[in-house]
């Protein structure tokens, strides 16, 4: 009874970290969530995306196409609480809570020899996650993708005790590649793991296998058609960049042959050269710092001073995993599988490590940590001078609450106000301001500076969805030229844009200088530096 108690509150604490705060904290929407947000308010008024395409596969968005679960998820909170930024991260916080829950009953599927303290403190632990709450507070798709992957684990394992479970376990898998590009592959591959690590166990229940199977197939058939479409993205991000990696490659060749280094030429050959960059994008995810002391670049990834995984862990992980290598079961196999997958979708992009096309690390360092944890407990209890070992346990789970308590201050006190800038903070309270004078000029101008102003000119105004399929000008999408109503959306060019009348000017303080004629106001980052300065002329 007191175990339950103790794994109620536990997911009690998961709900509150997730949801406390969660229209203010972080402290603006960025593009990708206000275009979430909004077409999910399109699709719920008129049945089609921003652009008019009806009960879309593929949300278009800035012509990177994303998965269209998160949107069609999001119409129910926006439909009850109108478009803001609440509803918009709602379905994060939400299944980032479940996953909590899920995750404890996978744990208890997956390793049902262990004790009891290991289920708890690897859902305490998971709970806690800087990682997991990071994304579970902002509207990131990657987030409910990783929800019916460990969702889709669970049913799996339920299904060795009842069939039927199998077929919930692979559209589960099969929803999670409808929510992030990434799980596209590494699904795929978490799935093969599963079917040949459990091959004797599943040939007695075949029949449900290979009904579950051809339902995955079909329900992937679709994705599949909408290559065309997604490659754009991929395009977009991908390090096999003919453009930029094979030129080198064939000079590198030709000057390899000229130097009769044959040696050089298979070196340089454009299949290696593809390796290579893999492999290193692949093995940048284990990588200390953005793990335990930075986290990746971007800082919408992270709260301020944090990785990706608390200090704290850094002996468990290792106590943990070791402990998995070593005792090679199924179970411990199927992890380690699991873990090494991971960052397999990511290495195939720019920008690693990525802390986002990676998400699907979690929770396997949470197991890690909880069961480096329990070895720890059972070598200090062991040891002669339990005094000593006493000692050392309360002095690490003390050192646990305070690099907890370190995190809980940096997110909610210093990253917003260092961070600011990574949100687009200012767009809101700009918008706002503009409101007050737009009915007294013929055009607003707004920067692109800080990209795609449009889509929060469209989630704050909440622009009539019907309108806008109608007007915004059809065609090929110009990421810094856009334009709908009396609104332009361009860098600005003060000297030519100055001297026009009848015109409201949006820019940023290199776009407008700070003694210009003609400024109604600014709108500050939360570090107190300029973001947007207003000007009529």
């Amino acid at each position: 009874m007191k175990s339950k108690v103790i794994i109620l509150l536990i997911f009690v604490l998961s709900f509150i970290l997730r949801f406390w705060q969660l229209g203010i904290n972080p402290p603006s929407l960025d593009w990708d969530e206000a275009s979430l947000g909004y077409n999910a308010y399109s699709i719920l008024k008129t049945a089609k995306d921003e652009y008019g395409n009806f009960l879309p596969l593929s949300i278009r968005s800035f012509n990177d196409y994303k998965p269209p679960l998160y949107s069609y998820l999001t119409i129910g909170p926006v439909a009850f609480f109108g478009l803001n930024e609440f509803s918009t991260r709602f379905i994060s916080a939400l299944l980032g809570s479940l996953t909590v829950v899920v995750a404890y009953f996978l744990m208890k599927e997956l390793l049902p020899q262990k004790s009891k303290i290991l289920y708890m403190l690897f859902s305490l632990f998971f709970a806690v996650s800087p990682w997991h709450l990071q994304f579970s507070r902002i509207a990131f798709e990657a987030n409910s993708a990783l929800f019916f992957v460990i969702f889709g684990m669970w049913l799996f394992f339920k299904g060795f005790k009842k069939e039927q479970f199998f077929l919930l376990s692979f559209v589960s898998f099969s929803l999670s590649t409808y929510a992030y590009h990434s799980e596209r592959l590494v699904v795929p591959l978490i799935l093969i793991g599963l079917l040949f690590l459990y091959r004797k166990e599943l040939k007695q229940k075949m029949k449900w296998v290979v009904i579950s199977i051809v339902i995955f197939v079909l329900l992937f058939i679709p994705i599949i058609q909408q290559l065309r479409l997604t490659s754009a993205r991929f395009g977009s991000v991908t390090i096999l960049n003919p453009d930029e990696k094979l030129g080198k490659s064939i000079q590198s060749i030709e000057y390899d042959k000229q130097q009769k280094d044959w040696l050089g030429t298979l070196m340089h050959n454009r299949r290696i050269v593809y390796a290579r960059e893999v492999l290193g994008g692949y093995l940048d995810h284990f990588n200390f710092d953005f793990l335990f002391m930075t986290g990746d670049p971007p800082g919408r990834h992270h709260a301020a001073g944090m990785g990706m995984l608390y200090f704290w862990d850094i002996p468990f992980v290792l106590i943990g995993l070791y402990m998995l290598l070593r005792d090679r079961n199924k179970e411990n196999l199927f992890i380690l599988w699991w873990f090494a997958l991971a960052p397999v979708a990511s290495a195939f992009t720019s920008g690693t490590p990525h802390a986002v096309r990676a998400l699907t690390y979690l929770p396997t360092y949470q197991i890690f940590i909880a069961i480096g944890s329990i070895e720890m407990i059972r070598l200090l209890k062991k040891h002669k001078r339990k005094v000593y070992g006493r000692f050392l346990l309360f002095f690490t789970f003390t050192l646990l609450i305070v690099n907890f308590s370190y995190y809980l201050h940096m997110y909610y006190l210093h990253t917003p106000r260092e961070y600011s800038q990574w949100w687009q903070y200012g767009y809101k309270q700009m918008i706002s301001e503009v409101a007050k004078y737009e009915k007294n000029v013929d055009k607003v101008i707004v920067t692109y500076r800080y990209d795609q102003p449009y889509v929060f000119f469209l989630f704050y105004n909440q622009i009539d969805p019907d309108w806008y399929q109608k007007n915004w000008g059809g065609g090929e999408i110009m990421r810094a030229n856009r334009s709908f109503g009396k609104y332009e959306f361009h860098n600005l060019d003060w000297a030519k844009d100055s001297h026009t009348t009848g015109i409201l000017l949006v820019g940023t303080p290199d776009e407008i200088p700070k003694d210009s004629f003609g400024i109604l106001s600014e709108i500050k980052f939360l570090d107190g530096s300029v973001a947007f300065r207003i000007a009529a002329r």
